[in-house]
């Protein structure tokens, strides 16, 4: 397939806003997709990898840029101002190829199956000349793309592809192009990558297979699902009203992990399925020695200590370790771990996601070694009773973790939803946990730093950012330091000192109230946010959801 008939398909979704319209153009996509379906299910969204995988292309958009100016022979300031009036990097490499001053000697056509392949190899340069060899191959892309294929070209390296096009809208378009029964079908697709979360394998087995295939599909070793995620509860009593068989766990304070065992291969995946096994090699000498399966995937929760005191470190600190590439083995020691496992989704070659709670959690305590020291059951009891509940919930508070999570012992596991049978308990008045969506570059002294950061809270339903107010100050010089390190990588645009982010930043925000403001599309604003620190294991779809915003200003 020509890349320019996928690019006629992103120019369709693109002028449609109806939402069935995008599943029926997709739908179509991928029947006639052939052997390039996985690719197709992929870069519908402008992706080329799937969820667990690495999908850090390394190319920066200055990168992008200089392999636009080597492709067209246009100054990379010149590009550097369309960008800047068009709020879009992709429209800007649109009007650089239109107005290119040099060609190629021998150009060619792009082909879908070209630019997938070269833009998944882009993730393995590494070292010296690395940055060379990723340019020179975008601008040999370029250098052969028309101007509304480089437009997309250039959205998908830099993850911007603005086309309404999410999770929902591949799952119902697999099911429109290869079931029957709309209903049902859907249901199938999202349960298959529900267990894989992988499009490719479930369109392919849809296609091949049907439905009997997508029923068979099962959870698999080093192929991660998606943490299940808790509602938040009114409160302990409320927990214990709405759950049958209750079990109550320490809510910890830490990083979210599943670690996939097979043998001595061991590695740990974060509630991003990010691959984390280097960062963690204490976490993962820890798991050989102290967990006797020998397959298995555990969920866990990674918390940080003080060596000295015993205590808790705050996660914005522990965090650290998640994207450290140098002086691992330091930082293991100054921030020792504790593993509190707390599930069991893989067993001897069994999947147990769909297994009741109470079974898996017997198979979980089986294979944990009773005299392990790194490795440990999460602190639990089993009650319905309140007054053991509050004084499990007060020890879970004096430990210094969060609260509690509250779940029902009869329930299976839900990859990637916020069930009815799992519920937090924390205090009143908890932080937000909300995606950075714009900065602006401070005055005078602090002229270098991005602060006033323009924050937003995660719209399930209709899968978009929706904007809930401004961090306007309290920021200290090096706080301001880490935040512009971290956003400046993300800038999209630039209006005088306002700076469009791509949404991949996640900060904790504490807030003394929210109120009603026409000022943002949230129809709310927080009062007086602060800064809590950064949620480096969090992205944009695990930030808090506008319905919990909208009912924590109903119970103020």
């Amino acid at each position: 397939m020509e890349y320019s008939q996928l690019v006629e398909c992103y120019d369709r979704l693109d002028a449609t806003p109806s939402t069935l319209e995008k599943t029926a153009i997709l739908a179509e996509l991928f029947a006639d997709a052939g052997d390039l379906l996985p690719e197709l299910t992929g870069l519908a969204r402008g992706r080329v990898f799937a969820s667990w995988e690495p999908d850090d292309l390394g190319v920066s958009s200055s990168l992008t840029v200089r392999a636009l100016s080597d492709a067209t022979g246009v100054d990379a300031d010149r590009i550097g101002d369309w960008r800047r009036e068009t709020g879009d990097l992709g429209d800007a490499a649109a009007k650089a190829v239109e107005n290119r001053v040099q060609t190629t000697l021998f150009s060619g056509s792009l082909s879908v199956r070209r630019v997938y392949d070269t833009l998944r190899g882009l993730a393995t340069y590494e070292g010296p000349g690395s940055q060379t060899r990723a340019t020179d191959d975008i601008a040999d892309l370029l250098g052969d793309a028309s101007s509304d294929e480089a437009r997309y070209v250039v959205r998908t390296i830099v993850g911007t592809m603005r086309l309404g096009v999410g999770e929902g809208t591949i799952r119902d378009a697999l099911a429109r192009a290869f079931l029957d029964d709309a209903d049902d079908a859907v249901r199938a697709v999202e349960r298959a990558y529900e267990v894989t979360n992988d499009f490719r394998v479930v369109g392919e087995t849809a296609r091949d297979r049907g439905r009997e295939g997508l029923d068979e599909l099962e959870a698999e070793l080093f192929r991660p699902v998606k943490a299940m995620l808790a509602r938040k509860a009114e409160g302990l009593e409320d927990a214990l009203e709405s759950i049958e068989r209750p079990l109550l766990e320490y809510k910890y304070d830490g990083m979210r992990v599943k670690i996939h065992v097979d043998g001595d291969e061991i590695r740990v995946f974060t509630r991003r399925l990010e691959d984390v096994t280097e960062q963690f090699p204490d976490v993962v000498e820890a798991v050989r020695d102290e967990v006797t399966a020998e397959t298995a995937v555990v969920e866990a929760e990674v918390v940080g200590y003080d060596p000295e005191t015993g205590r808790p470190i705050p996660f914005q600190e522990f965090s650290k370790r998640i994207k450290r590439k140098t002086d691992i083995d330091e930082l293991a020691a100054a921030h020792p771990v504790t593993v509190h496992a707390f599930d069991l989704l893989y067993h001897d070659d069994d999947p147990l996601v769909e297994a009741a709670l109470s079974d898996r959690l017997s198979r979980l305590e089986a294979v944990i070694d009773p005299g392990s020291e790194t490795v440990v059951r999460a602190e639990h009891v089993r009650t319905d009773a309140l007054e053991t509940a509050e004084e499990f919930y007060g020890d879970a508070l004096d430990a210094g973790q969060e609260g509690l999570m509250v779940k029902n012992l009869d329930a299976g596991y839900q990859p990637g939803s916020r069930v009815g049978y799992m519920l937090k308990v924390k205090p009143t008045m908890e932080p937000l946990d909300l995606v950075v969506v714009q900065a602006k570059w401070s005055a005078g002294r602090k002229s270098e730093w991005l602060g006033r950061l323009r924050l937003a809270c995660w719209d399930a339903d209709c899968e978009e950012l929706r904007e809930v107010g401004r961090m306007f100050s309290g920021l200290t010089d090096a706080e301001l330091r880490e935040i512009t390190e971290k956003l400046e990588p993300l800038i999209e645009s630039v209006e005088g000192r306002t700076a469009k982010l791509r949404p991949e930043v996640v900060v904790e925000v504490e807030y003394e109230a929210i109120q009603e403001s026409t000022k943002y599309d949230s129809g709310y604003a927080l009062r007086f946010p602060r800064f809590g620190g950064f949620r480096d294991d969090l992205g944009p779809e695990d930030a808090d959801r506008f319905e919990r915003v909208k009912r924590l200003y109903e119970d103020q």
